[in-house]
């Protein structure tokens, strides 16, 4: 009887100006069979240099989402199965272990899963926070490229598998913002990408904007017992509400001004008459 293959895998990632965390980044999956990295066209630091003096395959390609970049990613890999992880991202060893074993008894089943959903903690302020709403998210990861792939979602990306899906154990740490400086600059990008998504999918600005903007607060700090990771944990909770507040009014300012007529919509489009057309050239963001 002859012993199947362990298939090997290949570690993805999209990046732009990364130079300060991209190499931890490739160092927690060097163990990886091939790494491929596709950087924005508009990187301006080392980000390339450093991902080819890891030995790492390296894309070039003009942004247009989260979604197809990672796609892009996935096109170029050899192997069938992706570990697609972010650059400011650490692949813990236990997870680079738990993957290896698992791919292993991956070839031997008759009925494989699709993809794996990875455990994803996040790090803020330097703290990894143990309590809170969204500080350990387990998305879907791990994945069969010949039966999953990305959304072509601008932003909130996700995985979309075929067949049945599976989870892993072990996690990888999330250093998404390098301070606070960084959190507030991609608050302010991923704020706008959200208003623009949730007004090409036909939604309004929120009546109830102060109450909803209160109640996420309440229910991240407290009964999710965000307090309970002391002052990191409390401003992450009062930061991830003020998220909310700034998407929605984005989206009032946006609507504004597309019915003045002094901007075009998300697709390019002008709209005169808000009340009667509707264009959902943008998947919806939660």
């Amino acid at each position: 009887m002859t012993v199947p293959e362990e298939p090997r895998l290949t570690v993805t990632l999209i990046a732009r100006d990364e130079e300060d965390r991209l190499p931890a980044a490739l160092a927690s999956v060097a163990w990886a069979d091939e790494i491929v990295v596709v950087m924005d066209a508009a990187t301006t630091d080392r980000t390339a240099g450093i991902a080819e003096e890891a030995g790492a395959r390296v894309l070039v390609r003009s942004f247009d989402g989260f979604g197809t970049q990672k796609n892009a990613a996935a096109a170029l890999a050899t192997h069938r199965w992706i570990l697609s992880i972010d650059a400011d991202e650490i692949v813990s060893p236990a997870l680079a272990l738990e993957i290896r074993d698992r791919l292993a008894t991956v070839a031997a089943e008759k009925s494989s899963p699709a993809a794996f959903r990875v455990p994803i903690r996040l790090e803020f302020l330097g703290r990894e926070l143990r309590f809170g709403r969204g500080t350990l998210v387990r998305p879907l990861r791990l994945y069969d490229r010949t039966r999953a792939r990305f959304s072509e979602d601008p932003v909130h990306e996700r995985v979309i598998a075929d067949d049945p899906v599976e989870a892993l154990d072990e996690t990888i740490l999330h250093r998404s913002y390098r301070d606070l400086a960084h959190y507030l600059e991609k608050l302010d990008r991923y704020t706008t990408l959200g208003a623009e998504a949730k007004w090409a999918d036909g939604k309004r600005g929120d009546g109830f904007l102060p109450v909803r903007v209160l109640w996420e607060f309440f229910d991240r700090a407290f009964l999710r017992l965000g307090f309970l990771d002391g002052s990191a944990g409390l401003t992450f909770a009062a930061f991830s509400s003020a998220n909310t507040l700034l998407k929605y009014l984005k989206l009032r300012e946006l609507e504004r001004a597309i019915a003045r007529g002094e901007r075009t919509s998300p697709a390019g489009t002008m709209i005169k008459d808000t009340a009667t057309r509707a264009v959902h050239a943008l998947p919806g963001a939660c």
